[in-house]
């Protein structure tokens, strides 16, 4: 009986160990166009956004490292663009990191009505698209793996279960 356990066992390693890195970052749920603020500015960006009639949604940022990981989904969504109106300085370090994202990252750091409303023209004005292939490619090989693996751990599991019984 341990014998079989320790045959699973091993089976169940060289199968986590043959199956390729997936890099699961996370599911971006905010908008395509938005605007980073926090607390002391969000209401007055969504204010002047909703005066000019912008259909842009503003989100409240409340760490740095929320903010980091929003930008991060620039990198892959090439169809996003962002208005950073707070933690200005997490921006432009990300920007200098990644410098292929700087005509969809849009930094004001003299907060003000007036160059709010000039970057949520710049942000709403941004044209930016990608082909349908490429969108789709980028979530179906992480879903094929998943089903792959998790088919092949199934019947593992299945074929175990079965013997037990019989």
């Amino acid at each position: 009986m341990t014998n079989k356990i320790t045959k699973s066992f091993i089976l169940l390693i060289m199968l986590v160990m043959m199956s390729s890195a997936i890099y699961a970052h996370g599911v971006d749920v905010t908008s395509d166009k938005m605007v980073i603020a926090d607390e002391s500015n969000g209401v007055e960006v969504k204010d002047i956004a909703d005066a000019n009639n912008m259909n842009i949604s503003v989100y409240k940022f409340t760490s740095e490292d929320e903010v980091e990981h929003q930008l991060e989904h620039m990198i892959n969504n090439t169809n996003k663009t962002i208005l950073v109106t707070a933690y200005q300085s997490t921006a432009e370090t990300f920007l200098k990191s990644h410098p292929e994202v700087e005509n969809r990252l849009f930094i004001i750091n003299d907060v003000n009505n007036q160059t709010i409303e000039d970057g949520l023209n710049k942000l709403n004005t941004v044209n930016v698209t990608t082909s349908q292939t490429e969108n789709n490619s980028t979530f179906s090989i992480p879903l094929i793996a998943g089903i792959i693996i998790g088919l092949i751990i199934g019947i593992g599991c299945g074929v175990v279960i079965m013997k037990k019984k019989n």
